[in-house]
């Protein structure tokens, strides 16, 4: 009996011997890697140390899971071999959500590290609502990072990296706000403290400094168009990032702190001003003055540039908002003065030599807004199961046309259909086109457009607009380069002359054939001016059909061909989770206006197909149906048996 008993201890400690080492190996391991990695899910920051100094080389944002989808775990992991060879590559398909992303590296199991995922492989496609949530959680349980990161872990941290996930951390908005304006990185020398504006200078205001200096400071960067964030007298990261645009603006080096040679500037005239806070009816300084001066430039305002916002300075910001279709009440958005910055110096720019006129014309719109959860479609005829034409996701704009028992006749971009009343928000648009032509009879151009050209399928300027900057486009880049025409002849035998000067004598470049899709520079009253086959020349625009975005045929990959994740299962698992109920619908396609096959109850769970714009194609027992993701929560394939 005694010695069975010492042979089964024995055994035992054998097994612990056995079962230690390979944790330990892989521990010890990790210390040999150049950096480690800590996850910090409260202020949803990650953060790369040097093991060998413990000093901090890299520090970025994430979007980390979301609750109603899948928290990201929390714990210790070490960043294993490539399971495909997809990882830590430029391009990654997820096949769940049908969507790429940038640099995927493996955490744990279907956790990854991966740049804002794209719709397709194509850097135009990236997902707009990831990019407002960024920084935020948001994700399904990986860490969505900013490419240039994902890039950085992808080629940086070997396999055996340690990565530590973890929440419960003290509440930081400096770091998170300079960490929104960019990440910190070690490559040329910068030091963390500087990084973070941390300063000792005598006279120099820095991270950390409080006071009515501080509230002076906020208040005349406010006035110069710079902070928009509360005085309070605190110099955090809000405070930091504006003094960092405003010596960005001076061509200094964009320290962040406010030493005395800054603070002597920006209470100067010469003081710089941007486009960051709001303007409106009863404000003053620098940035009205400024915006006054473009609007007359744009021959929109000819009273005093006093720096007054006053009754003639709202009627002129009111025309120059119904040419690029935005909401014509006056108030000045951050995003409104870039496109006026815009229009005033490509005006300028093109008619410095020869001065010129403008003429205005002046229409409205019906227009309608979807109110959707998720995503709805264009239908050929009013009704549920009529063809789709088009996915509509929440508030996309439409024209209204007409209104037919209980649907909306509404075009968006080329596509005419209808829309139940129910998901749409009715309402006026002013629109005007603002023409400019030279003095000496040369060349002109156009901002806006009338009624009937929106008929024909162009899109909004300031939709257009708003998609450049949102993958960060430079104002001063902006030409128009994101509107496109298709070439409508009599038929596809008749080709259409590209010509070197906008007037049917000039010379004919090339014969361009029916139907081809041209990339528009820039746009006339009579005339484009167009890129084909690497030569530039001018079509005549009566023979054109525009819009703006993108090209409407897109290269298309095979499916066959399309690289798959090795080692995923074939589903997603999720659980029913109403947050308006105890029950959500099923419906037969991805369509809120869809007919609905039935209800299921918080807690049942579900095997998810695939996930697209806001819905999932899930499987129960067989049978197969579409869900808003706002009624799932997504769990990781892997631990779905756990």
């Amino acid at each position: 009996m005694r010695v069975r008993r010492i042979i089964a201890l024995a055994l035992a400690m054998l097994l612990m011997i056995v079962a230690v080492p390979p944790f330990e190996q892989v521990a010890r391991a990790a210390y040999d890697m150049p950096y480690y990695i800590v996850v910090d899910l409260t202020n949803q920051i990650v953060t790369v140390h040097s093991t060998l100094t413990d000093n901090i080389v890299r520090q970025f944002l994430c979007s980390s899971g979301h609750r109603d989808k899948e928290e990201t775990p929390h714990g210790t992991f070490y960043l294993p071999e490539k399971e495909d060879e997809q990882e830590r590559e430029y391009w990654y398909f997820f096949r769940y959500y049908n969507c790429y992303a940038h640099y995927a590296t493996r955490i744990y199991k279907g956790v990854l590290f991966h740049s804002i995922p794209y719709s397709r492989k194509d850097e135009s496609t990236i997902s707009l609502s990831a990019l407002a949530e960024f920084g935020r959680p948001a994700s399904h349980g990986c860490l969505r990072l900013r490419w240039q990161d994902a890039e950085f872990i992808a080629k940086c941290c070997l396999p055996g990296t340690r990565v530590r996930i973890t929440g419960g951390m003290k509440k930081d908005e400096t770091t998170r706000m300079l960490l929104f304006q960019s990440s910190y990185t070690n490559d040329k020398g910068m030091t963390y403290d500087y990084f973070m504006a941390k300063t000792n200078e005598e006279g120099a205001l820095g991270n950390g400094s409080q006071g009515s200096e501080v509230r002076d400071l906020q208040t005349r960067l406010r006035d110069l168009g710079l902070y928009s964030y509360d005085i309070d007298g605190f110099y955090g990261g809000t405070t930091i990032n504006a003094v960092r645009d405003a010596q960005r603006l001076m061509g200094e080096e964009e320290s962040g702190i406010a030493s005395p040679e800054f603070l002597k500037v920006i209470y100067s005239s010469d003081a710089p001003t941007d486009t960051n806070v709001t303007v409106s009816q009863g404000m003053s300084g620098p940035v009205v003055r400024k915006m006054q001066q473009q609007l007359t430039d744009l021959k929109l305002y000819d009273s005093d540039i006093d720096g007054v916002f006053d009754v003639d300075v709202l009627e002129a910001v009111k025309r120059f908002q119904a040419a690029y279709a935005y909401p014509t009440d006056g108030v000045m958005i951050p995003e409104m003065q870039k496109a006026l910055e815009y229009e005033a110096e490509r005006v300028n720019r093109m008619f410095a030599d020869t001065g010129c006129t403008m003429e205005a014309t002046n229409g409205t719109l019906t227009m309608a807004h979807t109110n959707v959860d998720a995503s709805i479609r264009l239908r050929a005829k009013p009704d549920s199961a009529s063809e789709a034409l088009q996915s509509l996701s929440s508030s996309n704009v439409l024209i209204a046309l007409d209104r037919v028992k209980g649907w909306g006749h509404v075009q968006r971009r080329t596509n005419i259909g209808y829309v139940r009343n129910d998901f749409l928000n009715y309402y006026t648009q002013d629109v005007s086109t603002l023409t400019y032509s030279a003095g000496d009879g040369g060349e002109s151009y156009t901002i806006g457009y009338t009624p009937q050209e929106y008929l024909t399928g162009v899109a909004m300027p300031w939709e257009v607009f708003a998609s450049y900057l949102a993958i960060d486009g430079s104002r001063e880049n902006y030409q128009g380069t994101t509107t496109y025409a298709q070439v409508n002849t009599d038929g596809p035998g008749v080709t259409l002359n590209l010509r070197e000067q906008p007037t049917t004598g000039s010379q004919v470049l090339a014969e361009v054939p029916y139907q081809t899709q041209l990339r528009v520079l820039l746009r006339e009253s009579e005339w484009s001016y167009v890129e084909y086959q690497g030569r530039n020349g001018y079509l005549l625009n009566q023979y054109l059909t525009f819009w703006g975005g993108e090209p409407v045929v897109e290269e298309e990959e095979p499916a066959s061909a399309e690289p798959q994740p090795q080692g995923d299962e074939d589903v997603l698992p999720a659980v029913v989770q109403s947050r308006a109920d105890d029950k959500a619908p099923v419906y037969d396609v991805d369509s809120q206006d869809a007919n609905v096959l039935g209800y299921l109850e918080n807690g049942v769970r579900v095997e998810v197909i695939a996930t697209v714009d806001g819905w999932s194609h899930i499987r129960l027992k067989g049978h197969e149906g579409y869900m808003k993701d706002a009624d799932l929560q997504f769990q990781l394939a892997e631990e779905a048996t756990t």
